[in-house]
């Protein structure tokens, strides 16, 4: 269930904003939201978090997914995660599982590393090379390549845990940005009118709209449950941010797919909003993990697991 009160604060502060960001600059919006804490949010106070809960967490970065900004915040969410009250007054560190291609590395102080075979480890800025990548959705995707001295981080999480964690916000960033799609397709389909009525009063239309809220949905469930076994039950969190993930994927390609559709020409063109959300919903479902990578681990848990435990997990 949603907390009311982090939805208000949040629509407070992204209400109106430009999702647009400048050249070569992390968007405007980012100092506000490291001032209000929002990448310590369900990191314990005596660890040098706010407090809070990660359902909280997970409901500011989907609303932030949902207004079309492009910030850090998972990633820097993450890192304060593993970290804890270290390095607590650094601007912006970036958390990586290998030094490929990095979220934002062009603009972190550190870039926290924590490999599937290696401890974790810190590196300053200083101390790596970057060459400089974006994604589908014209956000940071850097290359990175350790040349500095690397700082053991020895009481850092598993490599699965903080995979679960990742892609569990992954997941609610996709959510986020498909609600944002599902409501300006909405607004559109309202307010356009064809033949003397509005789009929604054609059955193929409505039968649309409909599907991509189903879609929702489901993804709502799915990241819901989720952040309840990570918080319940941190054994299962790795399967249940499969199933979370493969749900928010599905969904990433459908409700873009759909938006576009009943956007018609106008939405494919620069200037209008809806891109701000679709292009993040074509390069984040591939992110932290594809859905066929994520489909094959659930897979092999699932078969693991045998045929008793499998239908308690289902039931459950």
């Amino acid at each position: 269930m949603s907390n009311s009160l982090i939805t208000e604060v949040a629509s407070d502060v992204l209400s109106g904003v430009d999702p647009q960001a400048p050249a070569d600059a992390l968007h405007p919006l980012w100092p506000t939201l490291v001032e209000l804490g929002w990448p310590q949010v369900g990191v314990a106070e005596e660890r040098g978090g706010v407090g809070g809960t990660l359902q909280d967490l997970t409901e500011l970065v989907a609303a932030t997914a949902a207004s079309g900004v492009s910030v850090p915040l998972v990633e820097m969410a993450v890192s304060r995660w593993i970290l804890g009250a270290e390095l607590e007054t650094a601007p912006l560190v970036v958390t990586a599982a290998s030094t490929g291609a990095v979220p934002w590395a062009r603009y972190a102080s550190h870039v926290l590393v924590r490999p599937e075979q290696e401890s974790a480890f810190l590196v300053e800025r200083g101390g790596v090379e970057i060459v400089p990548g974006e994604n589908l959705a014209g956000e940071p995707r850097d290359a990175v390549r350790v040349t500095g001295t690397r700082t053991t981080v020895p009481d850092a999480p598993s490599h699965d845990a903080v995979l679960a964690r990742s892609a569990l916000l992954n997941s609610a960033a996709l959510l986020g940005a498909a609600r944002g799609a599902y409501e300006r397709t909405r607004e559109h389909v309202t307010q356009r009118e064809q033949f003397g009525r509005p789009l929604v009063a054609l059955k193929a239309v409505a039968n649309s709209l409909a599907e991509m809220r189903v879609h929702l949905v489901a993804t709502e469930t799915a990241v819901t449950r989720a952040v309840h076994v990570h918080e319940q039950d941190p054994d299962r969190a790795l399967a249940a941010t499969a199933a979370a993930k493969i749900t928010a994927a599905r969904t990433a390609t459908s409700i873009a797919r759909a938006a576009h559709q009943l956007h018609g020409a106008m939405g494919v063109t620069r200037e209008h909003p809806l891109h701000h959300v679709t292009r993040k919903l074509w390069a984040w479902r591939d992110e932290c993990g594809t859905e066929r990578r994520w489909s094959a681990r659930l897979g092999r848990t699932a078969l693991a697991a045998g045929e008793a435990d499998l239908w308690d997990r289902i039931t459950a």
